[in-house]
């Protein structure tokens, strides 16, 4: 079966899928309540009525900020990521604070990780980052007419704020030398747009 994910299938699409494919919840069970994330293994009815469990960590989703300078230099944070014990390059990201707008998530991680502050902020898309496992949604956003301010990184926050000409960064994606998700949507997303 093809789909074409057009807006005037979308609807149709999503309504005709949705109800086949449902998975309806019979227990939620809290096995870790954590600092960041939840973990949880809860019970479910599949479409076809048999029982399963399914296993996912609820996460309060972030928001990551493409700052692009008037020259069409990106602002990339390199940090290392402990899972992975290796360092990446990202774009500068954060998780949501509690009743906060994702906007102003992205400008306060913008600020935060490499002292700038962007006279134009705007919604690139959002993005699931591993919808196998978590519920997390990230907040991607553009920021231009940036200027110079203050960094404010948190205690346990070491980063290092790299320049790059947008087209490297394109082409450093495009090598798979950028592997951190939500920079390579956000890079791939602007690359189509502009």
């Amino acid at each position: 079966m093809q789909f074409a994910f057009t807006k005037a299938n979308e609807k149709v699409y999503n309504s005709s899928m949705e109800k086949e494919l449902t998975e309806q919840t019979v227990q939620q069970n809290l096995i870790y309540d954590g600092k960041i994330i939840r973990l949880y293994r809860d019970d479910v009815t599949l479409p076809n009525g048999q029982a399963a469990v399914r296993e996912y960590v609820s996460h309060p989703g972030g928001a990551a900020v493409l700052p692009i300078d008037d020259e069409g230099n990106v602002y990339l944070v390199r940090q290392f990521r402990y899972p992975y014990r290796t360092e990446l390059l990202e774009v500068p990201a954060g998780k949501l604070e509690q009743n906060e707008a994702p906007q102003q998530a992205a400008i306060r991680e913008l600020e935060e990780e490499t002292g700038l502050r962007a006279g134009d902020v705007r919604e690139l898309g959002v993005f699931y980052p591993t919808p196998g496992y978590t519920d997390e949604r990230l907040h991607i956003y553009l920021a231009t007419h940036l200027v110079q301010g203050n960094m404010h990184l948190d205690s346990d926050e070491f980063v290092s704020v790299i320049k790059i000409p947008f087209d490297e960064v394109l082409q450093m994606v495009r090598n798979n030398a950028i592997k951190d998700g939500k920079t390579c949507f956000a890079v791939m997303r602007y690359a189509l747009e502009r």
